[in-house]
Parts: C-alpha cells; structure tokens; sequence
C-alpha cells in the first residue's frame, strides 16, 4: 500500500516537473481598456441614444412635471382647500404611478439592448484575442483584472494588439 502512495506521488511530482519544464507562453489582456478604447463601443453608444432619445424625452418630460406639481404642492398646500390637496395629491400619485409604468420597461429594454450590442463586440475580442494568440505563439492569454501578480518583464501584455485588430473589423 505504502509502495502504490510512494509510487503516485513520485509520478505526479515527474508530471509537474516536467510541464514546468516546458515553455509555456503567457500573455495577458486588459478588458477594461480594451472595451473602453474600441471604436465599436462608442458607435453602439451613439446608436442606443438614438434608438431610445424619443421614449427618453418622454420620461424626462415626465419627471418634470412631477416635480412642477410636487413643487406647486409644497408652495401652496398651506393656502389649499382639502378637496385641492386631494386632488393634487391624487394627481402626483398617477402621474408617478405612469412614470413607474413607462421608465421600468424602458430601462429594462436598453439594457437588453446593451447586452445584445455587448454581445457582438465581446464575442469579436475573443475572436482577436484567439488570432493573436496562434500569430504570437502565446499558448494561454489571461485577464489582467483577475490576476493577483504578473511579472510584466516576462508576461506581455497584447490589449493594445487586441484593440488594433478589432477596431479594424468596423
């Protein structure tokens, strides 16, 4: 039994020696950078306001007048009759009732919308990232963020790569 622990022990610490060993090639990639510097990010940015400027426009107006009455509320409720008050109050609470209805969907839409654009720009990073790592030999690239420590004399980092190539697929 001691003969069979001694034996699997000595072949993992061959195996681990021996991967060691081997070259391996490590870069690693800032995504943040990357997403914050790709052309791509600020066209669906641009076509994302303008997709939903209009229904935007709408919730502003919205909370503007939620405001004015909120405001007018406060100002005049002392001088008020109760059946004013009740109305006015009535009044806030549908029209905060209407802005809840319209801006929650709304909100909910450009983020799926973001995530599907997200989606298409995430999916051609890998794809460079997977073209410059056959190109440079690099057999493993690996986010910077999750990186505790990386010794930037022997790890490279191909963001800058990455970027150049990506921009390029407009």
């Amino acid at each position: 039994m001691n003969k069979i622990i001694k034996s699997s022990i000595f072949s993992t610490m061959m195996l681990s020696a021996s991967s060691t060993v081997m070259a391996h090639n490590v870069a690693v990639i800032d995504m943040q950078q990357i997403f914050s510097q790709l052309p791509q990010m600020s066209t669906i940015e641009k076509t994302l306001q303008n997709e939903f400027a209009e229904r935007r426009q709408e919730i502003e107006k919205l909370q503007g007048d939620i405001r004015f009455e909120a405001e007018k509320f406060k100002r005049e409720s002392a001088t008020m009759s109760k059946t004013q008050k009740d109305a006015l109050t009535e009044k806030l609470q549908n029209m905060q009732k209407d802005f809840a209805a319209k801006a929650r969907p709304l909100e909910q839409e450009i983020k799926l919308r973001q995530n599907q654009e997200l989606a298409k720009v995430q999916a051609l990073v890998l794809q460079a990232v997977e073209s410059e790592a056959k190109a440079s030999k690099i057999d493993e690239v690996k986010n910077k963020a999750a990186l505790v420590y990386f010794d930037a004399k022997k790890i490279k980092d191909i963001s800058s790569k990455i970027i150049e190539r990506v921009s390029k697929l407009k």
